[in-house]
């Protein structure tokens, strides 16, 4: 080997960690909710809250899933809103709200009186787990944002949902 050829793997090596030192700074990071402290965002997302535009936000449709024109909780739905009511009232999470969702059956009317219903039902269980009444606001949003196409049973069954979101200043 000459002195000419040594030192090309070494800058090779040393541009390779720059390009990955410059790509990992580039990654986003969400910012943390306005408003909340950094043990509130702890443990919201230890309990599978997620970052959103609005705050933090745990989508119920793996745990919390209605039957097909459905609004009233089952025991182990009920069981799993309470778990996260204890934990909402014992952060001392000051705005939170529940959107209900519906599949695309029914009429337009019917599913936005059953998404309102389906929010106030977990409203309520919250409510009875500890958090105060005026901190929740539940509101119905129908068939008006599907997380899958409606076109299939499984589908449908996980736009029958709720969002819990904690919302941001």
């Amino acid at each position: 080997m000459t002195a000419t050829t040594r030192p090309l793997p070494l800058l090779q090596g040393l541009l390779l960690t720059l390009l990955c030192l410059l790509a990992a700074a580039c990654q986003s990071v969400a910012p943390a909710p306005k408003g909340l402290t950094s043990a509130q965002i702890e443990g919201l997302r230890m309990e599978g809250f997620q970052d959103s535009a609005e705050g933090l936000e745990f989508t119920a449709s793996d745990r919390l899933l209605f039957g097909s024109d459905e609004a009233a909780l089952a025991a182990g739905a009920r069981d799993a809103v309470a778990r996260i009511g204890h934990l909402l009232a014992t952060l001392d999470i000051p705005r939170i709200r529940i959107d209900g969702h519906t599949d695309n059956t029914g009429s337009a009317a019917h599913n936005l009186s059953l998404s309102q219903r389906r929010a106030d039902a977990v409203a309520g269980a919250l409510i009875e787990a500890g958090v105060p009444a005026t901190r929740v606001h539940a509101r119905g949003l129908g068939s008006t944002l599907p997380v899958a196409a409606n076109d299939t049973p499984g589908g449908r069954q996980q736009n029958r949902r709720v969002v819990i979101v904690v919302l941001s200043d």
